[in-house]
């Protein structure tokens, strides 16, 4: 039986800059002199995202991030004191920012570690909060082969990240590709994930791409720490 690795999407084998580049033209082009920066404001709205997915979830009003990420970005805007973005960013700017996070570009390595993996005969897949055909997509845009059987998408069962039944859905997903249930890999750029998937019962890997601190002391230690998914495949196969 194979050993498995399942990836995060979203920051852990894509990555933003594009988007950020798009949304500091937009905010420089609607005010010149802004002292906002585009990063600072990606971030904060992104995570913010991510909470409000998951607490929409657990409320019982489950709805697809794609969809919370469009109607809170002149949200975030205003909490970073960006003036009037109900009237200063308009519609053409969020469907702008929308189709560029359709597209986002493939982190340095990604296709190194999925070659590597599955040369020396690990089965991989995605475990996104994204949409599943976005998600396709991205991998398509990379040159990176990759199915619809080995991507699992919150959208499918309703539930976000990092509620265990995620990892529990994975984890028959591996089942029924008869992976071998003693040597299930979960590779993340985001602690909080990763914490998830170790209790149910995955070994984890965290790669320091967009966190850049593990934070062990709050998340416990994980299997390989890594700065990049170079690094990560090296140390996933020797450990």
């Amino acid at each position: 039986m194979p050993k498995s690795a399942s990836f995060d999407v979203l920051g852990t084998c894509f990555h933003f800059t594009p988007l950020i580049t798009l949304i500091d033209r937009i905010l420089h082009r609607t005010d010149p002199s802004t002292p906002i920066d585009a990063t600072t404001l990606f971030h904060s709205w992104f995570y913010a995202a991510q909470r409000d997915f998951t607490y929409l979830h657990l409320s019982g009003s489950y709805t697809p991030i794609a969809s919370v990420l469009h109607q809170t970005f002149r949200r975030a805007c205003s909490i970073v004191n960006f003036p009037d973005p109900a009237n200063t960013i308009t519609d053409d700017d969020l469907a702008a920012i929308m189709t560029e996070l359709k597209r986002l570009p493939p982190r340095d390595g990604l296709s190194e570690i999925f070659t590597g993996l599955r040369r020396e005969g690990w089965d991989v897949y995605a475990v996104t909060n994204g949409a599943a055909q976005t998600s396709l997509k991205y991998f398509e845009l990379a040159g990176i082969e990759f199915d619809s059987e080995h991507m699992l998408s919150c959208d499918e069962i309703q539930v976000a990240k990092p509620d265990v039944k995620v990892y529990e859905n994975t984890n028959r997903r591996l089942d029924s590709r008869g992976c071998e249930a003693g040597d299930r890999w979960f590779v993340a750029a985001h602690s909080w994930d990763l914490i998830a998937a170790r209790k149910a019962g995955f070994k984890t890997a965290w790669v320091a791409s967009e966190e850049g601190d593990p934070c062990t002391g709050l998340f416990g230690e994980f299997d390989v720490v890594a700065s990049d998914l170079r690094e990560c495949f090296e140390m996933m196969r020797k450990a």
